[in-house]
């Protein structure tokens, strides 16, 4: 949990006083000005200083003319280590153009992604090297846009590449946090092979290719959706029914998915099971169609009043209920994803740098670096206040997409059932379920379920019923 008061949070940090004494006692030194010497930076940064010198250190990059020479951008490693590379994201376009760092180079990409301009972004990318530190997230930066131009062969190799890349880092890396990040990284990386496979229509190779990532993932819950569509289109329905079940069970109450539902009653309807299709298309509408009216309320309610959604998460993760239980159970699933995670991580080491800086008030230098911090944590407290409005916007819009999906199934539902009224060879035994409609291999076995889950169990339950097309 973090506070709503960021001086609450008290974290252990190596920060060192001799570094603000040695700054305070050479000649020659202001800090205050254009965003600092580069000596003076390297000296903060290295004593521990991420955060307080983060504003300097942007402030050195849009001033300076010139590329990071290689121990800048060594301390620029530093701090990126432990600030992320969102805080630079922000700096001018033309700033990050001119400079020739490869950290510089990877945030410059990340810009010119989002802007839709891919060739540019992979230019910058093709000249970072490979031994850097960064490169498992320049690998999979490029294979996510060769994937967006559709180049398929080209992206599979990237993928492949961060595969590789993020698994010797692991290795390499000391800190628990970065290694959970390059893991993070990694099966990213694998989805996206299986992904390059689906989009190729190789419906097979996907699905090996998604069996490749561990239960025990962070992306493996949302994979598994992934899983569900890749069966669907091999037309095996009742892998995708089995698959798209395990997203009742209590360890998935964080999940917030209405495709689920979506693809549930399309897999019905594929199957002529109408009957099944209507029943999930009314439950869909009965459980979610006022909560929808009421996000969307709430949505425009509040605008773009950051500080806002950056309360309403701060309450949720102290165990207060947000104001709509719809809002309550998109912020569960906010919490769980890894761009939160960071900049949750990334406050709190803020937090904690501003406690250590307010017990060493006989600094002249720690003032400034105080209000350095200050600066820092309410930026990382509006960042992840957008980032929480975008969430939820995000997920009214799957909403209304799911509802515009739903609409299509349930008129096609009344047209075919309309349709079996004038039939007469329909059977009315009321039997369902068996064992001869399930396709396995000789690994696979046959387990009845009756309503538990278990954890193993997850994402290998599949559907006996038989297709009454």
């Amino acid at each position: 949990m973090f506070s709503k008061i960021f001086f609450l949070t008290v974290l252990s940090l190596p920060i060192a006083n001799a570094a603000l004494d040695q700054v305070d006692q050479s000649t020659g030194r202001d800090i205050a000005s254009v965003g600092g010497s580069r000596r003076t930076i390297i000296d903060l940064v290295k004593s521990g200083y991420y955060f307080s010198t983060l504003p300097m250190m942007k402030d050195y990059i849009v001033k300076n003319d010139r590329s990071l020479d290689g121990e800048m951008d060594s301390v620029l490693d530093t701090m990126l280590y432990h600030t992320g590379v969102r805080p630079f994201e922000s700096l001018p376009f033309e700033v990050l153009k001119k400079s020739r760092s490869s950290n510089v180079r990877y945030i410059l990409a990340k810009r010119l992604f989002k802007k839709g301009q891919n060739q540019d972004a992979l230019n910058e990318l093709n000249n970072i090297p490979g031994d850097h530190a960064s490169y498992p997230f320049v690998a999979n930066l490029k294979a996510t846009i060769h994937s967006a131009l559709n180049n398929h062969r080209e992206a599979e190799t990237q993928f492949k590449d961060c595969v590789r890349a993020s698994e010797r880092r692991i290795n390499r890396v000391e800190s628990l946090a970065m290694k959970n990040q390059l893991q993070t990284n990694r099966d990213f990386c694998i989805a996206g092979i299986a992904r390059v496979h689906f989009a190729t229509e190789d419906y097979k190779k996907a699905d090996l290719g998604y069996l490749d990532i561990s239960k025990d993932s962070f992306v493996w819950p949302e994979i598994l959706f992934e899983e569900a569509w890749t069966s669907y289109y091999m037309k095996n329905y009742n892998r995708t029914l089995g698959k798209l079940v395990s997203y009742k069970a209590p360890i998935f109450d964080f999940v917030f998915k209405p495709e689920v539902e979506v693809l549930k009653a399309l897999t019905f309807m594929k199957m002529c099971l109408y009957d099944d299709a209507k029943k999930t298309v009314d439950d869909f509408y009965s459980k979610l169609l006022n909560p929808s009216r009421d996000l969307r309320s709430f949505l425009i309610g509040r605008g773009k009043d950051y500080r806002y959604f950056y309360s309403l998460i701060a309450d949720h993760e102290e165990n207060r209920s947000a104001p709509l239980p719809v809002v309550d159970q998109i912020l569960k699933s906010i919490r769980k994803e890894a761009a939160f995670i960071e900049m949750k991580s990334a406050l709190l080491m803020a937090m904690g740098e501003y406690n250590k800086l307010s017990k060493n008030s006989n600094s002249k230098t720690n003032g400034i670096l105080e209000r350095n911090v200050k600066t820092v944590v309410d930026e990382y407290r509006s960042t992840i206040g957008a980032f929480v409005r975008a969430g939820l916007l995000s997920k009214y819009a799957e909403l209304y997409s799911a509802f515009q999906g739903m609409s299509y199934i349930k008129l096609e539902v009344l047209a075919q059932r309309k349709e079996r009224l004038y039939q007469t060879d329909v059977d009315q035994s009321g039997k369902r379920g068996d064992v001869k409609y399930i396709e396995r291999n000789d690994k696979q076995y046959f387990w009845t379920f009756n309503g538990e889950f278990w954890a193993d169990e997850l994402g290998d339950y599949v559907f006996a019923l038989g297709s009454e097309c």
